[in-house]
């Protein structure tokens, strides 16, 4: 049977303060160290979250704003596209008009300088015919009867000439 002395009273009592000295020595500071380090480990899981967590949001941020600069930029160039558009309709306008007015001076002034060169010609030719019918008449008719053919000639050519001239 089981002997209950006093051997076995002593051992019980140290081993219970063995364990309470172990508990209070060892156990209690070990678990300290291990509840300080959970902890500490948490806030750094924690503060790793937070700043997962507002990088996220600075990247959502970041990417609202390049979108709204994307979407600005087009419109920026959009907008340039259609000034440099009206004024290159502007310069070819008014490009289009200097050429017309050109075109209708140069026309004016070939028309007028037509005119001029006819009316040169029909001098030129009045005045070569007159000297041709003066040459011939001069040796038959009088002065009186050449001048008279010759307002007769200017007459049906539509011309004048200027006798100072010839």
């Amino acid at each position: 049977m089981l002997r209950i002395d006093l051997n076995l009273l002593f051992t019980v009592i140290n081993l219970i303060v063995l364990f309470l000295l172990l508990r209070h020595f060892l156990v209690k500071p070990v678990m300290g160290i291990i509840e300080k380090r959970e902890a500490l480990i948490q806030g750094q899981l924690d503060s790793a979250s937070q700043t997962q967590q507002k990088a996220n949001e600075l990247k959502s941020q970041y990417e609202a704003a390049l979108a709204g600069a994307d979407g600005e930029a087009e419109q920026i160039v959009a907008r340039a596209r259609d000034k440099a558009k009206a004024e290159e309709n502007r310069i070819i306008e008014k490009a289009n008009q200097e050429a017309g007015k050109i075109m209708k001076e140069a026309k004016t002034a070939i028309e007028l300088e037509r005119e001029q060169e006819m009316k040169k010609l029909q001098n030129q030719v009045a005045g070569l015919a007159l000297s041709a019918v003066e040459k011939v008449l001069s040796e038959q008719l009088g002065e009186q009867q050449s001048s008279s053919l010759y307002d007769q000639f200017l007459k049906e050519t539509g011309g004048t000439y200027d006798t100072n001239r010839a």
